[in-house]
C-alpha cells in the first residue's frame, strides 16, 4: 500500500492508483485502517468493485494497465516494484507527446493539445487537413482526423469531469477546471461556448453557499487525514451536513462521518 501511494503521488493525474478490497474485509474495516495508516488524502481510488480478475491467488496482487485498458503487468506487487515503476515511468514519458508513428506534421497537434490550448489544437488539426501535401496523404489524412477527434474527445472529458466534480460536492475542484477550459478553448466558439456556460453555472448564487462550504469541508478533510478522526472532528463534520442539507457537499460530509467514526474502530 504505501509504495502505490507514493507512485501515486509522485505521478499525479499521469496515474490512477485503485485499491480494491480482497477477502470480504468489508468497507468499515477497509476504510478505518486506510485511515489510521494515513492512506487517505491522496488522489488513490478505494473500491469494494473487482473490475477484472489477475489470475493470481497470492495477495499482494495488482494489475498495470496502459491508458487503453491493455494489461502491461501483473503479479505481486511486493515482488515487482521495480518492474512496476520501470513501467510506469516508460509509459508517462509516451504520454507527454504524439503516439508513435504519428507523422511530423501532426505532432504539433498533440503538442499544443498537451497544454490545454484546444482551440488551437483544432486549428493545428484543420490546418493539416486542408494541406496535407502530397506525399502520403491519405495517412497524413488519417492521422490530423484522429488527433482532432483526440481533441475534441478531451475537452468534452474535462467538460464531464467538471460536471461529476461539481454534482459529487467538489465544486471548487470543478471551477479549477472550467477556469482552464475557458482559457483553452479561446478562438473556437463551440468550446469556448461549452466552457464559459460551466463556469457561468459555478458562479451562480446558488452555489455561493456549496462553495463555502466545500473550503469549510476541505480543511475538515485535511485535519482527518492528517488526525484521524475524533469526536470534536465528527461533530464539526456533521454541523456541515445538516446545515447544508440537501446538497453534494452535505452528502460528502455525511460520508467523511462515516470515515471518521469507522476510523476509531
Amino acid at each position: 500500500m504505501p509504495a502505490a501511494i507514493k507512485l501515486q503521488k509522485e505521478y499525479g493525474d499521469a496515474l490512477q492508483v485503485i485499491f480494491v478490497e480482497s477477502q470480504n474485509s468489508g468497507y468499515g474495516k477497509s476504510i478505518g485502517m486506510a485511515t489510521k495508516s494515513g492512506w487517505l488524502g491522496n488522489q488513490a481510488i478505494w473500491t469494494n468493485q473487482h473490475p477484472f480478475s489477475t489470475g493470481g491467488n497470492g495477495l499482494p496482487s495488482f494489475a498495470l494497465l496502459d491508458a487503453n485498458g491493455k494489461v502491461v503487468l501483473k503479479g505481486s506487487s511486493s515482488s515487482m516494484h521495480g518492474q512496476i515503476k520501470d513501467s510506469i515511468e516508460e509509459m508517462v514519458k509516451a504520454s507527454s507527446g504524439a503516439p508513435a508513428d504519428v507523422p511530423s506534421k501532426v505532432a504539433k497537434v498533440y503538442a499544443t493539445l498537451q497544454k490545454g490550448s484546444y482551440a488551437k489544437a483544432v486549428v493545428a488539426a484543420n490546418k493539416v487537413i486542408a494541406k496535407p501535401g502530397s506525399k502520403d496523404t491519405d495517412a497524413i489524412l488519417a492521422a490530423a482526423n484522429a488527433a482532432l477527434s483526440a481533441t475534441e474527445a478531451q475537452f468534452a472529458g474535462q467538460i464531464a469531469r467538471a460536471d461529476w466534480l461539481l454534482a459529487n460536492g467538489y465544486p471548487m475542484r470543478a471551477m479549477d477546471i472550467a477556469s482552464g477550459l475557458v482559457k483553452g478553448a479561446k478562438g473556437n466558439d463551440g468550446m469556448f461556448a461549452r466552457a464559459t456556460a460551466l463556469k457561468t453555472k459555478l458562479e451562480g448564487e446558488d452555489l455561493k453557499v456549496d462553495f463555502a462550504a466545500a473550503k469549510t469541508l476541505a480543511k475538515l478533510e485535511s485535519a482527518l487525514y492528517e488526525d484521524g478522526g475524533s469526536s470534536k472532528l465528527i461533530k464539526k463534520l456533521n454541523e456541515v451536513a445538516n446545515e447544508n442539507a440537501g446538497s453534494a457537499v452535505s452528502k460528502r460530509a455525511k460520508q467523511l462521518v462515516e470515515v471518521a467514526k469507522y476510523s476509531q474502530m
